[in-house]
């Protein structure tokens, strides 16, 4: 995993559809994306059973 650093103001300088575009490209995959991981095959994830995390469901 990849430590990054960047102060608020960096972070406020990123504009929203740059967010907007990595959620929608991310809600397309059939499996979890975790873009410090190298891409998996679907196949891949299947054997690894990873699924699609719920935004509705809360984790507690």
């Amino acid at each position: 995993m990849a430590i990054i650093r960047m102060t608020l103001e960096e972070i406020a300088a990123i504009p929203d559809e740059e967010f907007k575009e990595e959620e929608e490209r991310a809600a397309k995959l059939p499996f979890v994306y975790d873009p410090d991981c190298p891409p998996l095959t679907e196949e891949r994830a299947k054997e690894l059973r990873f699924h699609r995390v719920n935004p509705k469901r809360k984790s507690s």
